[in-house]
């Protein structure tokens, strides 16, 4: 026996059991993941695979290669029945052209059916087994996972004592403030705080009370009966403080087109400003804060 078919006849069987155990480790992979991880850890996993498996076709030796060739073909006719290479004349001419029957070529045959295979086998995997979820259910279980990550998030990040909250004044904290700030209230309260559908948030004349407590307060519980939903589930305990602390550093900082004051004046306790709150002129308002 050659030595060069003895290494390729351990070495393709030795291939092939790596390869069926390298797609079952991935598959139980994708089963364990996410949806989309576990997708995209299969298919990588799968491509490696042909790749290796085009690898070892190149350098396989020449017999082995040849027998492997010969089994392929016979598999073709097989699924192909009477493909020929020969090409049939048809009893049509115009102008001295003679019309030609020419065949299918196998790769396409062979990729027509390999896409009926795995049509056959998306069907019963998706549709009727239910073993994979489809799209919008992956979605959602996407949704869900991320959803209680935030919210390990939140509780790993503890809570503060909202008694003895103050206004931060450090640069770096009210930026954060002012990011999230401009990314969910903007809607309601403008860019710089003068109010749209909401209330104008740099003037003295508060709805639910002004001060880092009362406003920490407002988003945090939220004003469903107003349409401001409670934030305390979206930001953890310290970016409702540095949201809070923003906000106040907003007040009279006069904006253009800022909304008349809604609500009643509000002064610290125990500042020389702080007096009985009087109730403002105008309509009632929305005033989160």
């Amino acid at each position: 026996m050659r030595k060069d078919s003895f290494i390729g006849r351990r070495l393709l069987p030795a291939f092939f059991l790596l390869a069926a155990n390298a797609c079952d480790v991935s598959a139980q992979s994708a089963g364990s993941s996410s949806g989309t991880e576990g997708a995209l850890m299969f298919t990588s996993v799968l491509t490696l695979v042909l790749i290796a498996m085009l690898f070892l076709a190149l350098v396989m030796p020449a017999r082995d290669r040849q027998a492997l060739t010969g089994a392929l073909r016979r598999l073709r006719r097989y699924l192909l029945p009477g493909a020929s290479d020969k090409v049939l004349e048809m009893d049509h001419e115009f102008d001295g052209i003679r019309e030609l029957d020419n065949r299918i070529p196998p790769w396409f045959s062979t990729l027509f059916i390999g896409t009926i295979v795995f049509g056959v086998a998306y069907l019963l995997d998706y549709h009727v087994l239910g073993s994979s979820p489809l799209m919008a259910d992956e979605y959602r279980n996407e949704i869900a996972a991320a959803d209680l990550q935030h919210r390990i998030r939140i509780a790993s990040e503890g809570s503060i004592d909202e008694n003895a909250l103050v206004a931060l004044v450090d640069p770096e904290a009210l930026n954060r403030g002012k990011s999230e700030f401009k990314k969910y209230c903007v809607s309601c309260h403008g860019s710089d705080g003068q109010g749209v559908v909401g209330p104008n948030l740099t003037d003295d004349y508060w709805i639910h009370g002004g001060g880092i407590k009362n406003v920490y307060t407002t988003i945090k519980q939220g004003v469903p009966a107003k349409g401001m939903i409670s934030w305390q589930l979206v930001f953890t305990p310290k970016q409702i403080q540095e949201i809070a602390s923003y906000v106040l550093s907003l007040h009279g900082t006069n904006p253009l087109n800022a909304k008349k004051p809604e609500g009643q004046l509000y002064g610290e306790p125990g500042s020389a400003g702080a007096q009985r709150p009087v109730r403002a002129q105008g309509s009632p308002g929305t005033k989160p804060s």
